[in-house]
């Protein structure tokens, strides 16, 4: 029997989706739509094209040399999902739709249909100048959250605690490097939302929503939002938040239309009950969907292809253990000299220990570069409190070197 035909449109860097590309080529006939030839993604793929994955009659036409009787196509990349739900609905490829996809994309918007659809809402203003931000902060009230329009990974986004400092988050917002929309479209300016953060990940088949995986977002250099780590387990619905939280993502996915997909949902669970922060149209990123398969044993990646072919994803857990990410940034800024994770891999509880540098790479810490990591390390337990002790044990072993920018060598 020959095997289903995926299609992959983007890629995402080796350290963060060579799972990704390893679980669908184990079950997939693979090819990929790239910016540039394939170089670790080769071994993965059995055809490619190259386009300018911006513009969507370059994708349309690659989509179509590439397509066969039964292909699906998929996308990991926060930055083309608009452009692949609009190149696979000209094919008539099944895919979350265009208009979905903007919903997904673009922050202001997801907020406005969320309000329109009675869901608990978030207050939030849209501002194109700095005067206009500060204006809609001092409406909202202190502490308000700064962001950009269209985002990922909590980049450009910043907490604001006084007047005086709304102008430079505006600034950093409209410079964030992953804000796609162009110029002029406006920074969001948002009430600060108290409580802990979590991820869902969910399945959608035909507007019906299966949440899969849960995980507690690690966050770290306040004011900002980076993404230091997640925990992460599977969704069994026993948390006191659960329901509520169940009822939230549902409704959210209706309410932008997203009847197709592997989404990645982010919710804040405070005093007042969740608020959804966003939701994403295509899987999660920062390893989180390999978290949740070490946890769970269930394969989102593989799920979302099955989606992406019309046929309903194995989302049966097999395992129930807990999972931690935990990102290693460097003590400050630097050219790195040298990186390892030294023994981490063999300690007991380690599931997996990369470098995600190289020797020679210039590393700024947050907000001045998105995701300046040095090295990640995955521990599997039974709780949280085992994550907790297998990392202690770890971390030790993930040693660098980083050249302060002055010259005078850290560590």
């Amino acid at each position: 029997m020959q095997q289903a035909h995926i299609i992959l449109v983007g890629s995402g860097g080796q350290p963060y989706r060579d799972y990704a590309f390893r679980s669908l080529a184990g079950r997939y006939r693979l090819s990929a739509l790239l910016p540039a030839d394939p170089t670790w993604q080769q071994p993965h793929l059995q055809d490619w094209r190259t386009a300018d994955l911006t513009d969507p009659d370059a994708v349309t036409g690659a989509l179509k040399e590439l397509a066969d009787d039964g292909s699906a196509v998929l996308t990991w990349d926060e930055t083309v999902l608009e452009v692949t739900a609009e190149a696979a609905g000209r094919l008539g490829l099944h895919h979350m739709s265009a208009r979905s996809a903007q919903r997904c994309r673009d922050k202001y918007l997801t907020r406005r249909l969320l309000d329109e659809a009675g869901l608990p809402a978030v207050r939030h203003g849209l501002a194109h100048t700095a005067r206009e931000a500060e204006e809609i902060a001092a409406r909202l009230g202190f502490p308000v959250v700064v962001k950009p329009r269209a985002l990922a990974g909590s980049v450009g986004v910043v907490r604001v605690e006084e007047p005086e400092a709304v102008a430079a988050a505006f600034e950093l917002a409209g410079g964030a490097g992953y804000a796609t929309l162009p110029n002029g479209h406006g920074i969001l300016v948002e009430e600060f939302l108290d409580g802990p953060e979590i991820s869902v990940d969910s399945a959608v088949l035909d507007g019906e929503v299966s949440c899969v995986q849960v995980a507690a977002k690690r966050l770290g250099y306040a004011p900002h939002f980076e993404e230091t780590g997640h925990l992460v387990k599977g969704w069994d619905g026993t948390e006191p938040w659960a329901d509520e939280v169940h009822a939230l993502v549902t409704a959210a996915h209706t309410a932008l239309g997203v009847e197709a997909g592997v989404t990645h949902a982010e919710v804040r669970l405070t005093s007042r009950g969740p608020r959804l922060v966003e939701l994403n149209g295509r899987l999660g990123g920062d390893l989180i969907p390999y978290a949740g398969q070490l946890a769970t044993g269930v394969d989102l990646v593989r799920a979302a292809a099955a989606v992406a072919l019309r046929e309903r994803p194995d989302l049966a857990p097999t395992r129930a253990l807990t999972t931690e990410v935990r990102f290693v940034y460097p003590p400050h800024d630097g050219r790195v000299a040298a990186v390892s994770v030294g023994r981490a891999a063999e300690l007991p509880g380690v599931a997996h220990a990369a470098t995600l540098v190289a020797p020679g790479d210039t590393l700024l810490l947050p907000p001045r570069q998105p995701i300046p990591r040095l090295a990640v390390l995955i521990a599997e337990a039974a709780d949280e409190a085992g994550c907790a002790e297998v990392l202690a044990r770890a971390l030790p072993e993930v040693t660098s070197e980083v050249v302060p920018l002055t010259g005078e060598p850290g560590r």
